[in-house]
């Protein structure tokens, strides 16, 4: 009678759940860091929504050959988009101005200001921006896990959109 040896492959049910039990333990303990991660990103893409929105006023400003502005309301925390046509020369958002759009600052974002007078920045049909004050925009957001704080500064001759966020 031959004796023939076996060779045996795969694993066993104990070095799987050895395996999972680890992989478990290790990833219990990762899961409480992407909470101020997800936070931080969750600031940033907001900076980047407000950004968008100063870049974006300044385009139809252009394309439309008419004069658009960005009212800032802090007590209702929202950023509108407006097409300038009751007196574009003041810098300031009327109540027969056109509104294009209406955006709401999450409620993560505890302050934001500018230094524009009437909280109002325009941007001319040639793409530069019209302001009577600074021309400067910051955010402060807060959670519990992370702060952010950003400005975005408009240089009036070219408007120009730079933003830096901590």
């Amino acid at each position: 009678m031959m004796n023939r040896t076996r060779i045996q492959s795969g694993f066993t049910l104990l070095e799987v759940m050895i395996t999972v039990v680890i992989i478990g333990i290790v990833a219990g303990m990762a899961v409480p860091r992407f909470g101020p991660v997800y936070d931080r990103l969750k600031m940033r893409t907001v900076v980047r929504d407000i950004t968008s929105n100063f870049r974006v006023a300044r385009s139809m400003a252009i394309a439309d050959k008419d004069q658009f502005g960005l009212f800032f309301d802090d007590a209702a925390k929202t950023i509108t988009l407006f097409r300038d046509e009751i007196n574009p020369a003041d810098y300031k958002f009327d109540g027969g101005d056109i509104v294009v759009s209406v955006d709401t600052i999450p409620s993560e974002f505890i302050w934001f200001a500018t230094d524009c007078d009437n909280d109002v920045l325009a941007f001319r049909p040639n793409g530069s921006a019209g302001f009577n004050g600074g021309g400067n925009f910051w955010t402060l957001g807060l959670t519990e896990n992370a702060v952010c704080v950003s400005s975005t500064n408009i240089l009036a001759s070219t408007g120009r959109v730079q933003t830096n966020s901590y």
